[in-house]
């Protein structure tokens, strides 16, 4: 039996909060969630895909630092495909770097998830001028 890296499960856990919470909003995306590891990091990846225009696909990288300051600490890293190397690692000077953490598990993994959430819908917005359908 293959049992999940808590950092992982962890990624994993607001990944599918956030593809979710899309499906309850009607909000039509295409995108795919992977795996990272790169021997200090790991975590999820998720691809959210334009389906005009390739430079426009969005990426969040989630996972709980190695070097954190609490135990409930996640970070989120926002980049575009591009940013994206061959073991699904962020790469690249425009990135953007967020820390979310709560002493309480739950309230963290919403917050996360709510941030993410908002950072689609405003970028699809702003691509596509239109509300969800």
């Amino acid at each position: 039996m293959i049992v999940w890296n808590e950092k992982v499960k962890k990624s994993q856990d607001v990944i599918n909060a956030v593809i979710n919470q899309l499906y309850k909003d009607n909000i039509n995306t295409d995108g795919v969630a992977e795996i990272f590891n790169n021997g200090k990091e790991q975590g999820c990846v998720l691809k959210i895909f334009d389906k005009y225009n390739p430079n426009l696909d969005l990426c969040f990288w989630i996972f709980m630092p190695n070097n954190r300051s609490v135990h409930n600490q996640i970070s989120v890293v926002i980049g575009k495909h591009i940013n994206c190397d061959k073991l699904n690692m962020w790469d690249g000077a425009e990135l953007d770097s967020y820390t979310f953490e709560d002493k309480i598990a739950r309230e963290m993994h919403k917050k996360v998830r709510d941030f993410i959430l908002d950072s689609i819908k405003e970028n699809m917005n702003k691509t596509r001028d239109i509300l969800s359908l």
